[in-house]
This record gives structure tokens, C-alpha cells and sequence, in this order.
């Protein structure tokens, strides 16, 4: 079953308004300042640092990013989240490069970033291996990817794109952290780890 349309055209719908959902949305001090603290520790505060915020979305971490001073591309699908993204940009004196891209088939050439980051995402990927080589390739030697991953039984059967698509994405329902390491090792990243911050795990890479 061929799902990649479907969910792309269930991100991309104009009505569909991410922020507004609890869980996708920012809505509090306490996660930017988590956020904060996430990208502090793990990337360091080199501001030459150039950063890819893949699955962007709206934009919440790919601005956070550029606030601290970086130079941050944000890339995702969904084209009408991305026009959200470019409107909150506009009120903040900061700038990303907002990008139509596919997590699993990159456009950019490789080695082109310091560190591949991602929220929320692979939950909605149907080949996350394929993403994790793809984000591993565009990232420099020495760079870093990182990315949440959902509690196992975090979302309800149906959640958002129904169960018959549900049962093609190997996330859907949230994500075994050894699974997680093991695709990152098989992408070729080394050092793989589990960071735990509050109440949110991230798994962590380098690019050998």
C-alpha cells in the first residue's frame, strides 16, 4: 500500500490547522525553554552552526533555532504549513529558509549541514530507515542528527490518518528506542544514544 500521498495531502490541507491541535503546537514557556536546553547541550552555541529542521511544520523549532543564532534551513511537504511557518517568520526579525522537501528522498546535496534535527516526525514516516540514511548523508562529518521519538501507545489506533494507513508506518504507535539506535547505526551514524529531558527522549547521532 502506497500511503506517502495520502499523508501528505492529509499535512498539506490548507483548513487543517496544526498549531491548534495540544500536542503539535507550542502553547507554553516551560517546552520553548526545554527546547532551549535540548539544542544548548547537544549542538553547543556555535552560531556558524548550519542546521536542517526537518519536518518543520509550522516552524516552532526551526525559528527557536534561528533565535539562538543559527543558520537554520526548515524543511517539510507540506506546503501550506510551510506558508504558516513564513508568516510567524515575518513577525520576528529572525530568518529560515522555509523548503518544500520529502523526509525519505532529500534534495540537497551531501554534507551540507551541521546537525539534521526533527519533532514530531517519525511517527508519520512510512521508511524511516530511508529518512535517517537521507539525513545522515546531508550532514557533515562530525555533525550531529537528532530526533524525538513517541512514547510506545501514544496515539489512538485512527489517530489522524486512519488505521489502514496507520498499519503501513512502523512509528505510528510510537517507537522502541532500540529500533530507533539501530536504524541510526544502520544509516552509518556512530555514538548513537538515548538522551531523556524531562519527559522527552531523543535519540542522538554523529556522523563518522
Amino acid at each position: 500500500m502506497e500511503v506517502k500521498p495520502q499523508i501528505r495531502e492529509w499535512w498539506d490541507a490548507a483548513e487543517h490547522d496544526y498549531d491548534a491541535i495540544a500536542a503539535h503546537g507550542v502553547h507554553s514557556e516551560e517546552e520553548r525553554e526545554l527546547w532551549t536546553e535540548v539544542i544548548t547541550q547537544l549542538l553547543g552555541t556555535d552560531q556558524q552552526l548550519k542546521i536542517l529542521d526537518m519536518g518543520t511544520g509550522t516552524g516552532f523549532l526551526a525559528l527557536l533555532l534561528a533565535e539562538l543564532g543559527y543558520e537554520v534551513t526548515g524543511a517539510d511537504w507540506a506546503a501550506s504549513k510551510l506558508e504558516k511557518a513564513r508568516t510567524k517568520m515575518e513577525r520576528t526579525g529572525n530568518f529560515v529558509d522555509f523548503v518544500v522537501e520529502d523526509a525519505e528522498n532529500l534534495s540537497f546535496e551531501s554534507e551540507q549541514f551541521d546537525a539534521v534535527v526533527s519533532r514530531h516526525l517519525i511517527w508519520t514516516l512510512a521508511n524511516p530507515g530511508s529518512a535517517f540514511k537521507e539525513w545522515a548523508r546531508v550532514t557533515k562529518p562530525g555533525g550531529k542528527v537528532l530526533t524525538d521519538i513517541p512514547s510506545r501507545h501514544s496515539h489512538p489506533g485512527d489517530h489522524h490518518f486512519g488505521k489502514e494507513i496507520g498499519k503501513e508506518l512502523p512509528f505510528y504507535n510510537g517507537a522502541d528506542p532500540g529500533e530507533v539506535i539501530g536504524m541510526f547505526e544502520a544509516a552509518g551514524l556512530v555514538n548513537v544514544s538515548v538522551r531523556v529531558f524531562n519527559k522527552m527522549m531523543l535519540v542522538e547521532g554523529e556522523k563518522a
